[in-house]
């Protein structure tokens, strides 16, 4: 992991601009800053029609009238509300896409929103809350995507990342009282991504399920650095444009085998059969975990 950051602006995955998209409608989850702002520019310059999925209305604004400065008036972004902390939220987001796309359906979906806590906190349901946002949030939103038909064959891009291997389980109700178990309830949550997408490329072969490590990024998701601390992150780590690459690399080129994780200094890894994420009997407890635990909140 930490010989991944050496040298990784040097060594990190550069999206190639073609295969282009043009006309395909993609959605991307906390895609209105850091590393999904990078993303939704990144498809929007490949001529995708992008939402851009976020819990703050205001946030989400001030990016769509970003990208459509930076890229031209017309570019087509357009905002979703997006709560995925709260399971209720969820499926009203899902509800509101599907007025919203009329009989369409996504080509393309990014999982990419996640969260950092500093603090214990729990989500309306009473979850652990970067389990409740990072995991079953996402989950959420995809079982009600697929259920009311708006992913088609669709490819899936879930964002993890490589810190995940500190964490041996993904659970709801794992509790702490300091920063670094936060730390770990992000770094478990993200071993929970692995196994979701794993799940979901069992469960639903007609998607196109990619995982995606965009590298040590420099976004406001880990908190605020100062002095020696902002210095180190900006000789260490990438900025979000560079950071979306390898999301976008998932999405575009159509080398990669489905279920593939990319790495973005890596490439394709390829897993040993003691690394957490290769454990298929626990993926697939935790996705009937998630189910159990959205049972009221499914589509109908």
């Amino acid at each position: 992991m930490l010989a991944s950051v050496w040298r990784q602006g040097a060594r990190s995955l550069v999206c190639p601009e073609t295969p282009r998209l043009d006309g395909q409608l993609a959605l991307v989850t906390g895609g209105s800053e850091g590393i999904g702002l990078g993303t939704s520019r990144g498809l929007l310059q490949r001529g995708a029609r992008v939402i851009m999925a976020s819990r703050s209305a205001a946030k989400g604004g001030r990016a769509c009238a970003q990208l459509r400065g930076e890229l031209g008036a017309d570019e087509p972004v357009s905002f979703l509300p997006l709560d995925l902390s709260d399971l209720s939220r969820v499926r009203e987001a899902a509800r509101a896409l599907q007025t919203q796309l009329g009989g369409q359906h996504l080509e393309v979906l990014i999982c990419n929103a996640g969260f950092w806590p500093r603090r214990y906190q729990v989500s309306p349901q009473g979850h652990e809350l970067a389990f409740a946002t990072n995991v079953l949030g996402h989950f959420l939103l995809l079982r009600h995507l697929v259920g009311r038909h708006l992913a088609g064959d669709a490819r899936v891009v879930i964002v993890t990342g490589d810190i995940y291997i500190l964490a041996s389980d993904c659970t709801p109700e794992y509790r702490y009282r300091t920063p670094f178990g936060g730390m770990l309830a992000y770094c478990r949550s993200k071993l929970g991504n692995l196994w979701l997408a794993r799940e979901l490329q069992r469960r639903h072969p007609e998607l196109r399920v990619r995982v995606a490590h965009p590298g040590v990024v420099a976004t406001s998701l880990a908190g605020e650095r100062k002095g020696l601390a902002d210095a180190f992150s900006r000789l260490t780590m990438l900025d979000p444009v560079r950071g979306a690459q390898t999301t976008l690399y998932c999405v575009t080129q159509p080398d990669l085998p489905e279920g593939v994780y990319l790495h973005n200094v890596r490439g394709i890894m390829k897993l040993s059969d003691d690394d957490p994420a290769s454990d298929a009997r626990r993926a697939a407890q935790l996705w009937d975990q998630c189910e159990a635990l959205c049972h009221h909140h499914l589509p109908d």
